[in-house]
């Protein structure tokens, strides 16, 4: 009976050491040290380019309050305290936007549509400033990207939907957002999706060297899907869980046996 319990035991060990994984295939910039790092390394942020369906925040300001009014409606219903309000939500957001329709336009007030499909945030905004001051002599223009959103999945830790407000967004920074990597994480082998004018393509990045920060993919794009694969020490982990308290609990019942047994 000893020496069975001592075989039940021996593979409960060997289960845990199979399952084991070492730290450092989570570390990101595995080969890089306290260093300056070349100028091939520095990627500079892309510029978006404003697409059909996307939802743009639009101000059009002038030195009469009055006047402003007239030019954004929603911001005059919300009052100074409430604007702020208008754009707090997802919901609030769609419905107080300006979306890009089918043919690349955006319908305003007054000023009528202006075509900003093609055009980069920067781009959007001076054109809409030339045809605001058409008809105002101190106009103040303001044109933002409210879709900016991410999709997050896989070995993260929360996986999900995530929303930028800042003019970009890394790689790094958005796993972040989903609180970061699990343990079953592939770091090496992570997938990112980017669809532009129905077509798709991917990356694929090694977050443990210091090459995926030349990739175009560093800078995450509205709209991207991220994807964390699952080590193949996953599924090892999971039944090594179930056989791990099988053996346990048979062990149990040799270990008592063997007392009654022996006594």
């Amino acid at each position: 009976m000893n020496k069975k319990l001592i075989t039940l035991m021996s593979l409960v060990i060997v289960m845990g050491l199979i399952s084991c994984r070492s730290n450092q295939d989570l570390v990101y910039l595995q080969d890089v040290d306290a260093e300056v790092l070349a100028p091939e390394y520095v990627t500079k942020v892309p510029e978006y380019k404003i697409k059909t369906n996307d939802n743009l925040f639009v101000s059009i300001k002038s030195m009469n309050p009055e006047i402003s009014q007239l030019y954004n409606p929603a911001q005059a219903i919300g009052g100074q305290q409430g604007t702020q309000n208008l754009y707090s939500q997802l919901p609030d957001q769609y419905l107080n936007g300006y979306q890009v329709d089918s043919n690349g336009n955006i319908s305003l007030p007054i000023i009528g549509s202006i075509g900003v499909a093609g055009l980069t945030q920067r781009e959007a905004q001076a054109k809409v400033q030339e045809h605001a001051d058409e008809y105002l002599k101190d106009a103040s223009v303001k044109v933002k990207l409210l879709n900016f959103r991410v999709t997050v999945m896989g070995e993260v830790t929360t996986p999900g939907v995530y929303y930028n407000y800042n003019s970009s967004l890394s790689i790094l920074e958005a796993l972040s957002m989903a609180n970061g990597i699990t343990d079953h994480a592939r770091i090496n082998r992570v997938l990112v999706i980017r669809t532009n004018n129905q077509e798709s393509k991917t990356y694929r990045l090694d977050l443990s060297s210091k090459n995926f920060l030349k990739s175009e993919a560093f800078f995450i794009q509205p709209n991207d899907v991220i994807y964390v694969e699952p080590h193949k020490i996953k599924n090892t982990d999971m039944n090594s869980n179930v056989y791990s308290l099988l053996l346990s609990t048979v062990s149990t019942a040799v270990l008592i046996t063997s007392l009654i047994i022996s006594n």
